[in-house]
Parts: structure tokens; sequence; C-alpha cells
């Protein structure tokens, strides 16, 4: 009588998922309610262009062809374009994996037309734990309406997840705004560096790199002590981290990946966040798809950058020089300058 052993063969570990434009960040509209003095949408927000229902649902059902899975709805302010709920439901229907709303959370109404269950986290825009902070930002109110509106987003079933910029005048406020995410019943809080881009140009409000190091330390200090994930973008670090940061997944310029594409009501794409100020962008989604920027395409300045770098995770971030050109602090020398757009997870 003859054995058959049947051999399961081992799966080959070395190879690399990867996936372009993974992430798409859909700017439906660019009227917002507000002008808050950290606004990177700059003049934009005067502009009033908006997308057509058609022309979303062209630019989702491409960016699914792209390969995409993850896809966030902004604005402006996105509960001020009209057909929010369809373009939610149509992105569900083309099979995105993730379906997200960014809200500064003063319209919670337009948010419950839309069922729970076909938005995988709406985040809101609270930029400090305390009246003081949030408000000296955004105008005198908000703060109060907001926290009142993921409140009752939290008891009708809604996951809620916040964006907070942190300033100079903020950097204190981490455990309060912990605490009162843990209140809410909030499951994340975002944190990342105010940078001087739009309406942010010439604003004292900057963090220095060794600042924001240091109140990335008091994250990692008090993390687990809230039942609250955190998110924060490195954007400095000192070297001794840096093998921790890549064992995350830090590879540098996250441009160079074209993990994310952001696609404003105009046509023009970005990879980078930090150059949504500039010419340089990557590229136009027209009705026959998307033509690539041959003339200052900002995904060249990436790859050059990387290319000069002794290792790719040390190729900096390529826009800061346009940061600084801005009046942001100059790099420490003694840190490591990180792409701005990755996030740790603590």
């Amino acid at each position: 009588m003859h054995m058959i052993v049947h051999f399961t063969p081992d799966r080959d570990r070395s190879r690399v998922h990867y996936q372009q434009f993974h992430n798409i960040f859909l700017y439906l509209i660019d009227s917002c309610q507000l002008r808050c003095g950290h606004c990177y949408m700059g003049d934009r927000l005067e502009r009033g262009l908006s997308l057509s229902l058609q022309e979303a649902k062209d630019i989702i059902r491409a960016c699914r062809r792209l390969g995409a899975e993850y896809i966030t709805f902004l604005g402006g302010e996105p509960t001020l374009y009209r057909d929010l709920a369809h373009v939610v439901a149509f992105a569900n229907e083309s099979g995105f994996k993730q379906v997200m709303i960014d809200t500064n959370g003063l319209q919670p109404a337009h948010i419950f037309s839309i069922p729970p269950e076909q938005l995988y986290y709406v985040t809101v825009s609270l930029d400090g734990a305390t009246p003081h902070s949030h408000d000296k930002v955004r105008g005198k109110g908000p703060f109060t309406r907001t926290v009142a509106s993921m409140k009752e987003m939290v008891a009708r079933g809604y996951r809620v997840r916040i964006n907070s910029t942190v300033f100079r005048f903020s950097l204190h406020e981490a455990p309060a705004m912990l605490q009162l995410a843990t209140e809410i019943g909030v499951k994340l809080v975002n944190f990342h560096t105010f940078s001087e881009e739009g309406l942010g140009i010439g604003k004292a409000w900057s963090v220095t790199p060794r600042e924001w190091v240091t109140f990335c330390e008091s994250l990692r200090r008090i993390n687990g002590d809230f039942p609250v994930s955190v998110w924060y973008p490195p954007t400095w670090a000192p070297r001794s981290l840096l093998p921790t940061y890549v064992g995350e997944g830090f590879r540098g310029c996250l441009g160079c990946s074209l993990d994310r594409l952001s696609i404003f009501p105009d046509g023009r794409c970005y990879l980078c966040s930090v150059l949504f100020d500039r010419a340089a962008h990557f590229a136009t989604i027209t009705s026959q798809g998307l033509v690539l920027n041959p003339e200052n395409n900002e995904y060249h300045h990436f790859t050059q950058a990387m290319a000069s770098a002794r290792e790719s995770w040390l190729s900096g971030c390529p826009a800061e020089r346009v940061l600084a050109e801005q009046g942001m602090p100059p790099p420490d020398r003694k840190l490591v300058s990180m792409c701005r757009c990755w996030k740790s997870q603590l």
C-alpha cells in the first residue's frame, strides 16, 4: 500500500506587495464657511469651483481603474457639496474598501443623510482641546459646535476620528485632546504639525523641528494612558529612532511611491500636500483619464532627491525647500528630515 503525501509549498515571502494610487483624496468643492488661519487651500476657497455629480462619478470610476481602494471626500467643506450622499453611495458601489469624509463638523445633518455603514470614518478637524486654541485658528464659536457634532455622530453609530493640527501655542494640549477624544468616543486622533501653506503663510505659529520631536516623544510617553489610537508624522527624527520608523514601513518620500493622489475640482492632481500652492503638480484628470504634467512635475523633484540620497529613506522631504521659502524654521542638522505625509501609529 502506497501512502500519498501532499506537500504544501512554502510561500515566497520575498515578494513585495505594492499598490499605486491606493489612497484617493477627492476635493469635491472649494467653498467653505470658514477661513481657518492654517488652511492649505489658500486662494482656492475664493474660486467657488465644484465638481458636477457626473464629473465626480467619472473620477471615482477612473480611480478604481487605477487600483485605488481608499477614498476620502474633502473640500473646502464637503458637507456643502449638494450631492455628497450620492458620491458616497457611488464610491461604495464602485468597490472602494474604505470611504471617508473630512469635515469641520459644523453641518452634521448632511452627514446624517448618509447611512453609517457607508462611511469607514468621519474625520473631524479639531485644532486644540479648548475653545481658546481651536477658535484662535477657526474663528469664534466652532469649538463648541464641533464637539457637539462629534458626540451626536458617535451616538448615531458613526466611526469618528480627529485631525488635529498642532501649533506652538497648543503643543501642551495632547493629553487634554486624548482625554476629550475618550469622552466623546472617538477612535483615533491624527496629529500633524502646522505648515506655512495657503492661509498659514506668514503666521508665527510654526513649531521648530526640535519642539516637534519633543512633542512626539511626549505622545510616546502617554501612549496607553487613553483608549484612543494615535497617529503622527515624525517629520524630523533623532537618528536613533530612524530604525524604528523604517521597521514600521518608512521608506522616504511618499510621493515617490505613488501611494496617494489628491484631486481638485479643476482636475489638477498632486502627490504631495505640501505643494498644493505650487504649479508643480503630477497630472490633470480629464475625460481621457490621467494626463501627466510634462513641464513641471512634482514627481521629478521627489525622485531626484531620492536618487541623490545615500539611502532611500534618507532623501528627506524635497518639499521642505518650499516651506523654507515661506518662513518655516530651518532644519536641525542633528535631526533626520522625514516625509511629512508618512504617519507613525502608536
